[in-house]
């Protein structure tokens, strides 16, 4: 009886090891045939005399030629370089070799277009409420040009930025955000964040962005106001009213003579 459950116990251990190497084949297969390579991007932009790297994914050992359909449109390296030569549409395409074998044909749409000659930002002071995100615009020109800016912020803590335009508030401050094209033109937009109530002071006109910048609290404009509101108006002739001083009054005597009597501070 124990002989007969020790060899059950080895018969379900190995029908338990045959599976699983089963299962782990079958997943590595899976993998495998999933994982094609491919393309980071099916078509993509270049400025005349810039250059772009293309990247082919999931090689796993395999060698990659490169062509291009026209040469004088755009020219292609080994590694997947491109550098755009004269502006127009072209298609880079990649052979992967295994075992001396084309085993996938890979294509990717190139346009080449001009280069930027300069860039300016349409907006060059930007307040935002602490926490907010916006998009800035600059205007680059040429317009169809295919060139887009490189942006970066004096301090992160206060603002970032991303490489599509959106600035995002991260804290109280003022900063400066730059964009900059190949050619080293350049720009700056001023990004101020604001805290929530003083965002809300500024939207709503109750204080201005310098009144805010320059600590200025809503107590000292409130009291300023009040001393206003305190100060009594003739409303007939509009100017303020005061009390007069009485005058020193006069004590007569025999003589028909009168002694004033001085006012004394005390």
């Amino acid at each position: 009886m124990k002989q007969l459950k020790n060899n059950l116990i080895k018969v379900l251990g190995f029908m338990l090891f045959f599976g699983l190497c089963i299962f782990v084949a079958g997943g590595v297969n899976a993998k495998a045939a999933g994982a094609e390579p491919k393309f980071g991007l099916e078509s993509c932009s270049v400025a005349v005399d810039s250059t772009y790297r293309l990247k082919v994914y999931n090689l796993e050992g395999r060698s990659v030629i490169f062509r291009s359909s026209d040469t004088s449109i755009v020219t292609v390296t080994n590694s997947g370089r491109l550098k755009g030569r004269n502006c127009g549409d072209a298609v880079v395409t990649a052979l992967v070799i295994e075992d001396g074998s084309v085993v996938s044909t890979l294509q990717c749409d190139v346009h080449i277009g001009p280069a930027a000659v300069s860039v300016k930002f349409t907006v060059k002071k930007l307040v935002l409420k602490e926490g907010a995100a916006r998009k800035i615009y600059p205007l680059v020109i040429p317009k169809n040009t295919v060139e887009t800016p490189i942006y970066w912020t004096d301090d992160s803590s206060i603002a970032t930025i991303s490489s599509s335009g959106t600035v995002r508030a991260q804290g109280v401050g003022s900063v400066d955000i730059h964009g900059m094209i190949e050619n080293g033109d350049s720009d700056v937009c001023q990004v101020i964040v604001l805290s929530k109530s003083d965002y809300e002071d500024y939207r709503n006109g109750e204080r201005s962005l310098e009144e805010i910048l320059s600590g200025d609290s809503n107590e000292g404009v409130q009291d300023e106001q009040q001393e206003a509101k305190e100060e009594t108006v003739d409303p007939k002739q509009n100017v303020a009213v005061t009390t007069p001083t009485p005058a020193p009054t006069a004590t007569p005597v025999a003589n028909n003579t009168s002694v004033i009597t001085p006012i004394i501070a005390k």
